[in-house]
């Protein structure tokens, strides 16, 4: 099965949003603190191209099923909510979402990307270390319930 991934327009936040929740769905009542992007709004997607950042579409046919947002930071690119459908998964969606980002990051000088993984989801960790990010900081929620990683990728 083939996927399109292209660049989002602002007009299509709203799929970006749709596609994201519906991924993080699955952690609604399992992580604490839970995910922030369970509490999010389409106002939040909308920001994001406003402030010069923008997102990806994964596309099967005619169905959103898999998105991830950019933003530039002073030094490197900023990933987040990496979001695919669960039925989706290991196809390599992932990967090729991050791949548009990449070349979109080279295209603009920038030579580093970040992304921020919780470490009590592991299988995403290892998913980022195989595409060569590694752990450059390791930060606590304020009530030490959970952590996460910062972790980079040199282009």
């Amino acid at each position: 099965m083939l996927f399109e991934i292209r660049e989002a327009k602002i007009e299509e936040a709203d799929i970006v949003f749709r596609t994201m929740q519906e991924s993080f769905m699955e952690y609604s009542g399992k992580l604490n603190p839970p995910s922030g992007a369970l509490s999010e709004t389409i106002q939040n997607v909308i920001n994001i191209f406003k402030e010069g950042g923008g997102a990806v579409i994964a596309w099967n046919g005619s169905m959103a099923v898999g998105s991830a947002r950019y933003r530039y930071m002073d030094h490197y690119m900023y990933i987040g909510r990496v979001s695919v459908l669960q039925e989706y998964r290991g196809r390599g969606i992932c990967k090729s979402l991050l791949n548009i980002i990449e070349n979109k990051a080279l295209s603009s000088g920038i030579q580093e990307l970040r992304v921020e993984v919780r470490l009590s989801i592991p299988e995403n960790i290892g998913m980022y270390k195989r595409l060569k990010y590694e752990v450059i900081e390791h930060k606590f929620y304020p009530e030490r319930t959970d952590s996460w990683y910062v972790m980079s990728k040199k282009l």
